[in-house]
C-alpha cells in the first residue's frame, strides 16, 4: 500500500471585534495544546485571501497518523477526565473568541495522479 497523509481540518472564523484577544489566545493556548495531542503529526493554519475562502477564513490542518488515531482521540479523552474537563474549559475559552464552522477529513488519493509513474 502506498504512503499517504492524512488530515483532520477544521475551519473557523474570529468573531467581530475579537482579532487580537484571538490571535493572542490562538498563540498561547490553542496552537501548543493542539500540537501536543499524542495523534497530531503536524498542525499548520491557513488564512483564505482575497476574500476566495468562504465564510470560515480559516482552516486548521492537524495531520494524523492513519484512521485509526480517530479511536486513540477518544482514549485520550477517557483515560484521564481531569484533563478532558480541563481540555473542554480552555476550549470553551476558544468558543468566545472564535465561531466553528465544519470539519473535514482530507488526504492524499494517489490515485489521482494524471501524470504517469
Amino acid at each position: 500500500m502506498a504512503n499517504y497523509r492524512l488530515f483532520m481540518v477544521s475551519t473557523i472564523k474570529i468573531k467581530p471585534g475579537k482579532f487580537v484577544e484571538a490571535t493572542k489566545w490562538w498563540r498561547d493556548k490553542g496552537l501548543p495544546d493542539a500540537r501536543s495531542r499524542p495523534w497530531v503529526k503536524s498542525l499548520r493554519c491557513y488564512a483564505g485571501q482575497f476574500g476566495l475562502a468562504g465564510e470560515y477564513g480559516i482552516e486548521i490542518w492537524e495531520e494524523i497518523e492513519n484512521y485509526a488515531a480517530m479511536d486513540t482521540m477518544d482514549t485520550w479523552i477517557e483515560e484521564d477526565p481531569k484533563r478532558a474537563e480541563k481540555e473542554r474549559d480552555m476550549w470553551k475559552q476558544g468558543g468566545e473568541l472564535f465561531e466553528w464552522g465544519p470539519t473535514r477529513l482530507m488526504g492524499d488519493w494517489p490515485e489521482s495522479s494524471l501524470l504517469p509513474d
